[in-house]
């Protein structure tokens, strides 16, 4: 038998509403640039926009098939579905904390 957990559903919106405003910021910064904020590594730049796309789209391809709890105000989730969250969360949280380091970008302080 499978365990449950469940999330929020509005914890997920928030969480692929937030995603989405991150990148958006990113992506903002490759079209115009900011003299302030410059990319001056690439690399460093783009983990951040894939790590950030690769939580965001695990939130919304795979959770979001997930059954609803009978009240529907939670997603169902096993144990593996978090386990992968949580990486995909870290990941997110190194590649951030890099971008800051090399590039000085900071999604909460710019």
């Amino acid at each position: 038998m499978t365990q449950h957990y469940g999330i929020k559903v509005n914890t997920i919106l928030n969480a692929v509403d937030k995603l989405n405003s991150d990148l958006d910021y990113l992506c903002a910064l490759v079209e115009q640039p900011d003299p302030e904020f410059p990319i001056c590594n690439a690399v460093a730049f783009s983990h951040a926009v894939v790590a950030l796309s690769n939580q965001l789209d695990f939130l919304v391809e795979d959770i979001s098939q997930n059954m609803l709890s009978e009240d529907e105000e939670h997603v169902r989730l096993t144990k593996d579905h978090i386990v992968m969250l949580s990486g995909y969360s870290e990941n997110a949280e190194e590649a951030m904390r890099a971008l800051e380091e090399v590039c000085g970008i900071s999604l909460q302080n710019n």
